[in-house]
């Protein structure tokens, strides 16, 4: 892909044009005709798909994510249910049970939506 290169100098005479078209090519232009500079092809990667890792596919993301996700669950659930046997044994208030239970279910629940999307992988 060449690329032409148009600049516009509020100067008119031709010495400030020839420098700032020498400028140019000293940073990359490959060839000047005139008032323009060309330049060299853009080398881009010919296969897109191959350019990050291929051993990281979405499905190893996906698994990667729901381990985390089964983690931090186990660790919410148990966080949970020790509270609850400290309001019955009248150690903690009530309320700590309340934010404990929406985090555990936020926790389930992204756990689920990773399990799913896992096995939906192909």
């Amino acid at each position: 892909m060449n690329f032409k290169l148009k600049a516009r100098v509020n100067r008119s005479d031709a010495r400030t044009i020839r420098h700032a078209l020498e400028q140019l090519s000293a940073k990359g232009c490959l060839s000047k005709a005139g008032n323009e500079c060309e330049m060299g092809r853009a080398r881009v990667a010919a296969d897109v798909g191959k350019v990050h890792t291929p051993t990281m596919t979405l499905k190893n993301a996906a698994l990667l994510a729901l381990i985390g996700t089964i983690l931090m669950t186990a660790l919410l659930v148990w966080m949970f249910v020790f509270n609850l046997l400290n309001l019955l044994r009248g150690l903690v208030p009530a309320v700590t049970l309340f934010s404990l239970f929406i985090y555990a279910f936020g926790a389930f629940s992204v756990m689920v939506f990773f399990f799913v999307f896992h096995r939906a992988q192909s």
